[in-house]
């Protein structure tokens, strides 16, 4: 039920979008278009908004000379989700239309791997455009005394919850670093729930796969009570090694104030949808998502957003393109490899 009403949750910029549509008399002919994101306090969700709304119908405005903007009769609806594993099993099951995803979330899914091994396929999703690169965030407690990832051995540490990527690459890490999930005190939630409970010492760490800056990652730096972790290369080099999705980087020195630059793993994070929808919906929403328009709304929308390019669509790739998408890069000089 949880994630059912998770699912169910529609925000402003598709209720405006759809009161425009009614005001100009063309609600009749206006459909949704769900993208599933993730948590609030995370980075899918704000960046799904901006998707949301670089697709949808709407009136004339900045960098936009038609009379209308967006899809025709689209309205686009971002919903929050637990993340990557839980948008997989919505676009499998048909309950959304596209979504935001981890790059080897998607490919296990659809290949049956990793932990989908000896489950059904996801064979129903489809690859849209790379959107841009998400890092591994462990934040600790600076009074617990953990300065790697070898000390949260029996403490207390927040993974977030069952169906998100974050789960699943703080299990990877751990076992990286010679721990098994039980030598934990492991608590299921995400991060922006984790946050007060670290600040007030009743949490020793969190683990995060987001953009940065996050939310979750800010509030607990600017309390002074926390503290990111470096990833370490050698214990890192086993999942860099099991997972080509997977790559060595750093979340930047300006990413968060007085921080510097801290070691980490990166992964892309995608947006995918379902592979029945039509091709010329695909192409309609990737015309309004790479138009002059859309990449305004992303530019000045959040930061990671701003990372979205258009000759970087492609990279990555874990899924095969939705045909709708292969003709629309085909026809503007992107080749799929």
């Amino acid at each position: 039920m949880r994630n059912r009403r998770r699912f169910g949750i529609a925000f402003a910029a598709a209720v405006s979008a759809f009161f425009v549509a009614l005001a100009t008399g063309q609600a009749q002919e206006s459909r949704f278009f769900r993208i599933a994101t993730g948590g609030q306090s995370g980075t899918y969700f704000p960046v799904g908004l901006l998707i949301a709304q670089a697709i949808s119908d709407m009136p004339a405005g900045p960098n936009c000379a038609e009379p209308r903007c967006g899809v025709p009769g689209l309205v686009g609806v971002a919903q929050i989700s637990n993340g990557s594993v839980a948008n997989m099993a919505a676009l499998q099951a048909r309950e959304v239309e596209a979504a935001l995803v981890q790059a080897d979330v998607a490919h296990w899914a659809f290949e049956a791997k990793e932990i989908y091994q000896g489950k059904p396929r996801h064979d129903r999703v489809r690859f849209l455009a790379n959107l841009y690169p998400e890092a591994m965030h462990v934040v600790a407690r600076r009074q617990s005394g953990i300065d790697t990832l070898a000390a949260l051995k029996g403490r207390k540490v927040a993974l977030d919850e069952p169906g998100s990527g974050t789960l699943i690459h703080a299990r990877n890490l751990l076992t990286a670093y010679s721990l098994r999930e039980a030598d934990l005190q492991g608590v299921y939630v995400k991060a922006d729930l984790a946050v007060p409970q670290l600040i007030e010492g009743r949490l020793d760490a969190f683990f995060m796969v987001a953009g940065w800056p996050a939310k979750p990652v800010l509030d607990a730096l600017a309390s002074g009570h926390a503290r990111l972790l470096p990833i370490d290369v050698d214990p890192a080099a086993g999942p860099l090694k099991s997972n080509p999705f997977l790559t060595k980087g750093e979340i930047p020195a300006h990413a968060y104030a007085g921080i510097p630059a801290v070691p980490s793993l990166m992964v892309g994070a995608q947006l995918v949808a379902r592979a029945d929808l039509p091709d010329d919906l695909v192409e309609a929403v990737l015309t309004a998502l790479w138009s002059e328009r859309g990449q305004s709304i992303l530019r000045r929308g959040h930061p990671r957003a701003a990372d979205i390019r258009f000759e970087a669509a492609l990279e990555g790739r874990s899924l095969p393109l939705h045909p709708g998408a292969d003709r629309f890069y085909r026809d503007r000089g992107l080749r799929p490899d």
